[in-house]
């Protein structure tokens, strides 16, 4: 049976993160209680004890199941185990310290309380977790108060009790306080990543067009060396004069227009970029001339069949290069420079291929 990962379900890696540890987390306390339950005879625990381990057992296995299934029911999930341990911790608490009144049961599920903490940290984000948390530890700190308040209960018992109950609670505030600092510590670095991946892509992208920009044309080019590919190298005819004539906005305008209907020309393997002002480079890996120059070709029907409403229509000249066998990305470029001179001096709006 294969997990679907999150990466089916659109998930990120926080979310994926989150549900992994809470699949964990069932997977671990059911094996601990088959364990328990295969070890009931020589503890001598009680039929009711063991009926328990059992339903705790087939709840851990059918949400781990459920998880592994269905990811997208995380929350749905979650919740319900926060419901289980909430309500089953507080019961079983209460039953400890005003019915039993036996260190032994305190001791044997004292340490388990600690779950429900650690669950609203996975499940739950921020100030949710901590409140969550804060309502389970109220809880707590309820039943003990009742326990002192209880004149039923001898003195000596609570004062057998007392150190374990306080470090019961110490040990609840002390992790309830370091998960809280951790989420912030997480949101922190998560925001730190999110700005450091959003800075690292707009390094590589032009403002105006969406493009991929110069640097990262460069990059591309770099890594295809040696490797058969053909280059278009096109500009707008005339850009000076649409800016000139009717202002930078439009001008802005007409470039994002061509930007768009060249990607759309493209084939998904060709990379497109702006190389500057009015400048385009598209880069066809596995292509050689004649192929190259009829993308180019596709790419200047497609720019010149929009019109735009203050402009009119927009044409482009292209040079195409095919890249030699040891050629430098530079070579191929300044042949395709050329080839595009070549295109405006022949009346632009036409394709050339260097040779």
């Amino acid at each position: 049976m294969r997990r679907r990962t999150t990466g089916e379900t659109g998930a990120l890696p926080e979310v994926e993160f989150r549900q992994s540890a809470l699949l964990a987390m069932f997977g671990c306390v059911a094996v601990v209680s088959v364990l328990s339950l295969s070890l009931s005879s020589l503890w001598s625990f009680a039929r009711w004890e063991q009926t328990g381990l059992r339903a705790l057992t087939v709840k851990n296995v059918a949400l781990f199941v459920w998880l592994w299934r269905r990811p997208r029911d995380f929350t749905l999930i979650g919740v319900l185990e926060l419901m289980f341990e909430g309500v089953g911790g507080l019961y079983k608490f209460g039953m400890v310290l005003l019915a039993d009144r036996t260190s032994y049961g305190l001791g044997g599920y004292v340490f388990w309380l600690i779950l429900y903490p650690f669950v609203a940290s996975l499940v739950l984000r921020g100030r949710r977790a901590l409140l969550a948390s804060l309502a389970f530890f109220a809880g707590l700190l309820v039943i003990g108060g009742l326990y002192w308040a209880s004149d039923d209960i001898p003195v000596s018992l609570k004062r057998l009790h007392g150190n374990t109950i306080v470090q019961m609670y110490l040990l609840h505030g002390v992790f309830i306080a370091f998960l809280a600092l951790q989420s912030r510590l997480l949101g922190q670095l998560l925001r730190a990543v999110q700005r450091a991946e959003s800075e690292a892509r707009f390094a590589n992208v032009d403002a105006l067009t969406g493009l991929p920009n110069r640097r990262q044309l460069d990059a591309w080019l770099a890594g295809g060396q040696g490797s058969a590919l053909s280059v278009i190298l096109f500009d707008l005819d005339h850009f000076k004069r649409v800016n000139d004539t009717h202002g930078h906005d439009a001008g802005d305008r007409v470039l994002q227009a061509a930007a768009g209907a060249a990607r759309q020309a493209l084939r998904p393997q060709d990379q497109l970029g702006r190389w500057g002002g009015e400048e385009f480079l598209v880069i066809l890996p596995g292509s050689g001339g004649p192929e190259a120059r009829g993308v180019a070709e596709r790419i200047a029907a497609a720019v010149a069949s929009v019109h735009h409403p203050d402009v009119g229509r927009v044409t482009i000249s292209c040079g195409v290069a095919e890249a030699l066998p040891g050629e430098a990305p530079d070579a191929v470029l300044k042949r395709a420079d050329e080839a595009l001179y070549a295109a405006k001096r022949g009346g632009r709006a036409l394709v050339e291929l260097a040779v």
